[in-house]
């Protein structure tokens, strides 16, 4: 019996042994003490470009919009006019620092609130590899729309370069909790064959790498299943104002509304990234590091397009045929849009509407919207008041 016991026990060591070496490992954090953006492990992306997607904000290296204090990270969308912009907000990246392929990517984070407003945790490649975006591939691992804080969904981009790019990811995902209200822990697990996605430790959403990414448009930049995620990517914290996410919805926001946020900061406790023994770590930044004293600016050095696509945009018309559209539009409708002339539509996704604001004027907006003075809006929530769209 005894030496039954001992065998048992011996095999059990074993295959802890076993486990435990396998175990994650921390190789880089930030936990935002002190008063300074450490700048040995971020830097500022200063623009107005609208990051691709036709947003409506500045990022700056301002402390009202990128501040470390009480032991977080804030990054805040503020409505003010700057560089012909009526919004500004902050991005940061850890391109020039650190960048990992393969890995346990924690965040704890709580998200911001306000009609909008755009959240996002998320990976680009370090090098472009398999060319333009999104050929070299976008890992989401958070996003989500400030006025649906109980949803967030994680996206995968990739295939030919843009606008032959596709995408493919969970969709918004509901949870009980109002993310913004309190702080949850978003984890992306990057393994060779599959990343999975969790929050607060449950697994929502596993993508299968072990295949090949290829999104059927354009020229096929892969020759190998797994790519382009076999490739060193690095970590970018931002929040949009308005763009493509919200559709032609982003319209309706104006510095009024925004003044009401109810909360327009993105708030983050900790960034944590583990790695496995086996697991290279690629550029990374020793733990812990001093916090840089001033910040200061610096460009965009991210030489990948700026993600000018979404997760799950709003649908939207296609091209303007021309400024007419006889007969041009199949199965669909046409509408004399008055910002862009004759444009094909599907009437079970948008429609052709009087604009309230100047009879004579039609505008093509998403389904249960209106039209204000050439802005779509959401008519369940906003009216169309003077030519100014304002709540309900």
């Amino acid at each position: 019996m005894n030496q039954i016991k001992s065998i048992l026990f011996g095999t059990l060591f074993l295959s802890l042994a076993l486990f435990a070496s396998a175990e994650y490992k921390l190789v880089w954090q930030d936990e935002f003490n002190g008063n300074n953006l450490d700048l040995s492990k971020w830097q500022y992306e200063v623009d107005c470009n609208g990051g691709g997607n036709n947003e409506l904000q500045c990022y700056t290296n301002h402390a009202s919009n990128v501040q470390v204090r009480d032991g977080a990270l804030y990054v805040t969308a503020r409505p003010e006019n700057y560089n012909g912009k009526q919004y500004t907000s902050g991005r940061v990246n850890t391109k020039a620092g650190a960048s990992w392929k393969y890995g346990k990517f924690e965040i704890r984070a709580k998200l911001p609130k306000g009609d909008y407003l755009w959240p996002a945790l998320w990976l680009l490649p370090r090098d472009s590899v398999y060319g333009m975006w999104a050929a070299s591939g976008e890992i989401d691992i958070m996003e989500a729309r400030g006025q649906l804080t109980r949803k967030i969904e994680s996206t995968l981009h990739h295939g030919s370069g843009w606008p032959n790019n596709v995408y493919t990811g969970s969709g918004p995902i509901e949870f009980g909790s109002d993310l913004a209200e309190d702080f949850h822990v978003y984890t992306l697990t990057w393994e060779r064959d599959q990343m999975q996605f969790a929050l607060d430790g449950k697994v929502y959403h596993t993508a299968n790498l072990n295949r090949n990414w290829y999104g059927g448009r354009g020229n096929n930049p892969y020759n190998a299943n797994r790519q382009p995620f076999d490739q060193p990517f690095f970590f970018i914290i931002n929040l949009a104002i308005g763009g493509g996410f919200f559709g032609g919805q982003a319209n309706a926001l104006n510095q009024d509304m925004a003044r009401r946020w109810a909360s327009p900061s993105l708030v983050v406790d900790y960034v944590r990234v583990y790695q496995d023994n086996g697991a290279p770590v690629v550029n990374p930044v020793p733990v812990p590091q001093t916090p840089a004293p001033t910040p200061k600016p610096s460009s965009n050095n991210n030489n990948n397009t700026p993600k000018p696509s979404v997760a799950t945009p709003a649908p939207a018309p296609t091209t303007n045929n021309n400024n007419a559209c006889p007969n041009g539009c199949g199965a669909g409708a046409c509408c004399n849009d008055g910002r862009a002339g004759g444009q094909c539509y599907s009437t079970s996704t948008h429609q052709c509407i009087v604009d309230s604001f100047n009879s004579s004027k039609t505008y093509l907006c998403a389904k249960d919207n209106g039209a204000c003075k050439g802005a779509c809006f959401d008519s369940k929530r906003y009216k169309c008041l003077n030519g100014q769209i304002s709540l309900l």
